[in-house]
């Protein structure tokens, strides 16, 4: 696998919007320009190192989901959990 910035960038971008935030926002949080982010984003320009560990703690995923799109074993557990919370729910209301 290599060091992609295009799924970086995407990795980076579905966060945000799963999040609910402008690119201004997490740009805003992040401390750079909105132009930057726009370029992370779009794999135009590789993020740095302290941009990708501040994405990375913000969103509460590790770096090698940000870096290699890799998930740990509890981020697959928490989402398979939940899944089924949802499901349990709907059945529920049939």
């Amino acid at each position: 696998m290599l060091y992609d910035i295009e799924e970086i960038g995407n990795r980076i971008r579905q966060l945000r919007k799963d999040q609910g935030m402008t690119q201004a926002q997490l740009a805003m949080k992040l401390n750079i320009g909105d132009r930057h982010l726009r370029k992370i984003e779009a794999g135009e320009k590789g993020a740095s190192i302290d941009i990708l560990v501040e994405v990375a703690t913000l969103f509460n995923v590790s770096l090698d989901y940000i870096i290699m799109g890799k998930q740990s074993q509890s981020d697959l557990k928490k989402k398979l959990t939940a899944l089924i919370q949802s499901l349990s729910v709907l059945a529920e209301s049939l």
